[in-house]
């Protein structure tokens, strides 16, 4: 018995000797070890990652394919992990999704990247990345989404962007990159908005044209062998004759057109002058009209748009607020621009002018309302925003017919883009932004249904402090937090509320004051915490949402229970709120959807 109890532990000892692979971490897992080599990972949050383990699935950030060791996804953003991106980055085949943003990250982005060719999503932004973009990014014919906004990437962007058919939502905004945006493929079916931000790109998508050089380049014979490309002395005379008389033919030549260019220069800033002077006149003699413009981008003469302004009246009215109206403003070449005029006899509009301007004259993000210029008049203030042709989600989720309503991706892209504009008030600006009167009526829709935070006018800068306190607490009730109404404490918590007061209202499609639940002596939280309590989901959804699907609804009303949880400290921060509608909401494959529909993902 003992000889073969000795001979059990021998073989048993052999085996791990000469088969180690059954006892060794994945391939994929010591992939990982070689990213997390390349990472300053300063809060310590991969400290699960252990070689000692045989499976990466547990570590942090990290999930694995059912049924096998395969890394599917890597989560790590909000992490302030710093360093670069390994090459290793590439062994992972089977990866899916890639979600980095928000961290500290700089050098390049590997080019190996491209060698995950089942990736879905790739989420980079935030960081400090350099340099450009892969070339082979067309090898990633899965990808449906690609964020590459916020950082310093520079250079062209590549044309085989255009071959990734499945892409459905591309935001390289806010980098360096140049030159013409390739017209081809997936890449002509983005607008300005994936683009904004990069100040020497042309091409239709940003609605620039590219310019072209002028003059002509002199090209020279390209030498066949040794002997050809030592000229003989004729030839070397007839070459640099051919020179000089070029190059004085292109001297003439600029000379000319510098001066009808000055010419016209001239001529335009007479007809300015003098239609300034007309304007100036018809308002007020004694008074001065003064415009400004912001970010360099309102490509209009000043005399045009003031000539614009003033020529405003009821039929060009699209809303109005509390402290003035809206109206479009069409010009010459059918831009299109919407005009707030906020009229000095409204109490506090001084101060909800000077806002905006301190605000939205410093920033600008995507999924906030561009503030393009303002204009002083004798009689009123106004302020030059983009015009967003679809109008408010006010509008859309309870003016609009039946048939017009609003599906379930569209609410939910609403959602994500909102909190994108929020997270960047609450943490990337500096001092904090608190919005203070977040609700459907200040976000503003584009024509791709992409949202925009408007309305600044009571938003206030946290500086040194960690709120604001008033003696009037301003904003619209319904949307305001607890909180805030006893103290008058303005946080980026009580926004936070705000917000999850706008999911309710978006899933629900009731406003926060509906009748339905008023008269019951309930908000729309306490209605929505009743009929769930009671298990009747299918009576919280909208009823003109009939394609949503009730797994992405069940999230989105858990997060909108935190938002609105009574305890402001217990609310998620606005990057938190972003991070779960990234990760469990927006994904391409969420984690629950693998149990069964893997292989169509």
């Amino acid at each position: 018995m003992e000889m073969a109890t000795v001979a059990s532990i021998f073989l048993l000892i052999s085996a791990t000797v000469l088969y180690p692979s059954s006892l060794a971490l994945t391939q994929d897992g010591l992939a990982l070890l070689e990213i997390k080599s390349t990472l300053n990972d300063t809060r310590n949050v991969l400290s699960n990652w252990q070689e000692s383990d045989d499976s990466p699935c547990a570590w942090t950030g990290i999930a694995c394919h059912p049924g096998n060791e395969h890394v599917r996804s890597i989560n790590l953003p909000f992490m302030q992990l710093g360093g670069i991106v390994s090459p290793s980055i590439g062994k992972l085949s089977r990866l899916q999704r890639l979600a980095l943003h928000q961290n500290s990250l700089r050098g390049i982005i590997p080019n190996e990247i491209t060698n995950c060719t089942e990736l879905r999503a790739l989420y980079l932004r935030a960081n400090y990345f350099q340099s450009g973009i892969p070339s082979d990014i067309g090898n990633l014919s899965y990808l449906n989404i690609l964020d590459l906004s916020s950082n310093l990437l520079k250079g062209a962007i590549p044309s085989s962007i255009g071959r990734l058919s499945n892409l459905r939502v591309l935001n390289l905004s806010t980098n360096f990159f140049s030159g013409e945006i390739p017209d081809i493929g997936v890449l002509s079916t983005f607008g300005k908005d994936s683009f904004i931000g990069n100040s020497d790109l042309c091409g239709r998508q940003v609605q620039k044209p590219c310019r072209t050089s002028l003059g002509f380049p002199v090209v020279l014979p390209h030498a066949e062998s040794d002997e050809a490309a030592v000229p003989t002395k004729r030839s070397s005379h007839y070459i640099k004759g051919l020179l000089i008389g070029a190059i004085s033919t292109m001297g003439i030549a600029l000379v000319i057109v510098l001066s009808l260019l000055w010419i016209c220069l001239l001529s335009k800033k007479e007809k300015a002058v003098r239609k300034y002077a007309e304007v100036k006149k018809q308002v007020d003699p004694e008074a001065s009209t003064k415009l400004i413009t912001f970010h360099g981008d309102l490509p209009y003469p000043s005399s045009e748009i003031i000539e614009k302004l003033e020529a405003l009246d009821e039929e060009d009215v699209v809303g109005s607020g509390g402290f003035g109206t809206v109206y479009r403003m069409v010009m010459n070449d059918c831009g299109t621009f919407a005009v707030k005029r906020i009229d000095r006899d409204h109490e506090g509009s001084d101060k909800a002018f000077e806002r905006e301007l301190e605000i939205l004259g410093s920033i600008k993000h995507i999924n906030l309302v561009n503030l393009r210029g303002y204009c002083r008049i004798p009689t009123s203030k106004l302020l030059i925003y983009d015009y967003l042709a679809m109008g408010s989600l006010d509008d859309l989720l309870h003016e609009n017919s039946e048939q017009e309503s609003l599906n379930w991706d569209a609410r939910l892209k609403i959602v994500l883009g909102s909190a994108r504009g929020l997270a960047y008030l609450h943490h990337d600006c500096s001092p904090k932004i608190v919005h203070r009167d977040i609700k459907s009526s200040n976000i503003l829709l584009d024509e791709n249904l992409e949202p925009r935070v408007a309305d600044f006018g009571l938003a206030k800068l946290l500086v040194d402090e960690e709120a604001h306190v008033t003696t009037v607490v301003a904003g619209t009730f319904g949307y305001l937090a607890p909180e805030y109404l006893q103290s008058g404490r303005a946080t980026v918590k009580s926004d936070v509320y705000s917000f999850g007061v706008l999911l309710l209202e978006i899933v629900t499609g009731k406003r926060p004051t509906d009748l339905s639940f008023v008269k019951r002596g309930l908000n729309v939280v306490g209605w929505m915490n009743t009929l769930l309590k009671e298990n009747r989901l299918e009576d919280v959804v909208d009823k003109r949402c009939s394609d949503a699907d009730l797994g992405s609804v069940e999230a989105v009303l858990e997060l909108a229970a935190r938002c609105t949880d009574a305890n402001p400290d217990e609310r998620p921060s606005m990057n938190q709120v972003l991070q779960l509608l990234e990760q469990e909401v927006m994904s391409p494959c969420p984690s629950d959807f693998y149990e069964t529909h893997s292989d169509h993902c």
